[in-house]
């Protein structure tokens, strides 16, 4: 396939690297390559996420607390996944949803951002750039070297027939369920404050309760 350059790997305009962090639109071919490449990044970040919650959630003991936490990560995976269609097939507000859910994910967390975060944060962002640009090109009367969706591989069904064909049913549960998971992670941010009052005060009652028996 590379050598008969139907890949489209050899007319890409940016390198690998480049087109992770600062990407370019100049052809059909650069469009094509972003939008696979947005794609897998939301379908590695929705496993991962997955993993990471079926393995917190075997760590609980409380089986309807469980069954919550699948649930809840389940969702999130499949905003991340769906998102990933949406960025194959060049929808930017898809990518910024799935940008905004990550980030707001990471802070909920309430631990300092490492460097892999902070990496996947600034790959995501870009993925909103690129999808931006993607959108917005238009190609020429003349511009009749194109790539091609293949539907050979279970590759090729997964990221080039999958996408056009899931995302406009799907699109409407991405954005129901994203909706929903931002605005429980905005609540727990309004909430956040009120538990750390609710601790110091509970380290604070024995002295309070301690000085009336004093004045007494």
């Amino acid at each position: 396939m590379q050598s008969l350059n139907i890949s489209g790997e050899a007319k890409k305009s940016d390198g690998r690297l480049k087109s992770l962090f600062w990407p370019t639109v100049e052809n059909a071919w650069d469009v094509d390559y972003l939008g696979q490449q947005g794609f897998w990044i939301c379908l590695i970040i929705a496993v991962v996420n997955l993993a990471f919650v079926a393995f917190a959630a075997s760590e609980i003991p409380n089986s309807p607390a469980r069954v919550v936490t699948l649930i809840t990560g389940g969702v999130v995976s499949f905003v991340y996944l769906v998102g990933g269609m949406g960025v194959r097939q060049a929808s930017w507000p898809a990518a910024l949803i799935v940008f905004v859910l990550y980030v707001l994910d990471q802070l909920a967390a309430g631990r300092p951002p490492g460097i892999l975060t902070l990496i996947i944060a600034g790959v995501l962002l870009s993925n909103v750039r690129a999808t931006i640009l993607a959108s917005r090109w238009k190609p020429t009367p003349e511009d009749d070297d194109r790539p091609t969706r293949f539907d050979e591989t279970f590759r090729d069904k997964l990221v080039d027939q999958l996408p056009p064909r899931a995302w406009p049913i799907l699109r409407y549960f991405f954005y129901f369920f994203a909706a929903v998971v931002v605005l429980m992670l905005l609540a727990s941010f309004a909430l956040h404050p009120r538990q750390s009052n609710r601790v110091v005060d509970d380290n604070a009652t024995p002295s309070v309760i301690v000085l009336p028996k004093d004045s007494q």
